[in-house]
């Protein structure tokens, strides 16, 4: 089966089969500076992880907040709002995985 390509960000080449929808599994790597922030916490459909290669992030969830390291994830329903931000001294480096559940 042939494979298209697709743009994504912080990948250098991201292939999706052909026969399947690639708006179903998205995939990109984002850094934010110290203190940094990609955006504001925000709802949309959908389940997403996120994954830190490098440095420390915060990850807000509802009323929580999860700091996570690297080789650390955590899947979360993107319905409820939600945010990350980079909680250390160092640039953080991370992958964000979203899944259209509908």
């Amino acid at each position: 089966m042939p494979f298209i390509e697709r743009n994504a960000r912080g990948l250098a080449r991201c292939l999706v089969d052909a026969g399947l929808d690639p708006e179903k599994l998205r995939i990109h790597i984002s850094e934010a500076a110290p203190g940094g922030r990609m955006h504001a916490a925000h709802t949309h459909a959908g389940i997403e992880a996120f994954y830190v290669l490098e440095g420390q992030a915060t990850v807000e969830w509802a009323d929580e907040r999860h700091t996570l390291g690297p080789g650390e994830a955590i899947i979360l329903d993107a319905r409820t709002p939600h945010g990350i931000f980079n909680a250390g001294d160092a640039p953080v480096r991370y992958m964000v995985i979203i899944a259209k559940t509908a």
